[in-house]
């Protein structure tokens, strides 16, 4: 009788962590999915600007072709981080590199806005309108499915198990505030 009830106890206990693992690593594959999503629309947004950026620089004078040139450097190194963020999902030096990337891509366009001509300046007032009306929408996802995954680690008896398997916070990204 004794046996019987330390099995029942064990297959149960075999039965949660299984459900469990399969909880957090579930939630953890949506917040990769949900970063993709993000990822691509910067993907989107970087070649629309990039492409803007070759096109004005036949426009312009030599010294403000350097003050573009520095905006496509901020641009390359902006796809540099995405591209080490789709490597390591979820990898906290890199979300927050993907943070500081673009934090300084907005410094280097709002810069430019400033020092630009009048032929230059409307296509970074659209970049940064672009960056501002569809970056925080793309983000909501993410963030919902950030919230849920880091709940869940916190989540007792799961906690447990998330620090047993190295199951990491995820960083919740808030770019919204380039922008104010």
């Amino acid at each position: 009788m004794g046996a019987l009830v330390v099995g029942v106890v064990l297959a149960l206990c075999l039965f949660w962590s299984v459900g469990a693992h399969n909880r957090l690593v579930r939630l953890r594959s949506e917040v990769v999915r949900q970063w993709s999503s993000v990822d691509a629309v910067w993907l989107r947004l970087l070649v629309r600007l990039q492409g803007g950026l070759a096109a004005r620089q036949s426009l312009v004078s030599e010294d403000e072709a350097l003050e573009l040139q520095a905006l496509q450097n901020a641009s390359d190194q902006m796809l540099e981080a995405l591209t080490q963020a789709r490597m390591q999902p979820l990898d906290e030096v890199v979300q927050k590199q993907v943070i500081s990337q673009h934090l300084l891509l907005v410094s280097e366009i709002r810069l430019l806005q400033q020092q630009a001509n009048e032929a230059i300046r409307p296509d970074l007032d659209i970049a940064l309108n672009r960056m501002r009306q569809t970056l925080p929408a793309a983000m909501i996802p993410y963030h919902v499915a950030v919230g849920a995954y880091n709940d869940a680690l916190v989540m007792r008896p799961a906690s447990w198990l998330a620090r047993r398997l190295n199951f990491k916070p995820a960083v919740r990204m808030d770019l919204t505030m380039a922008f104010n």
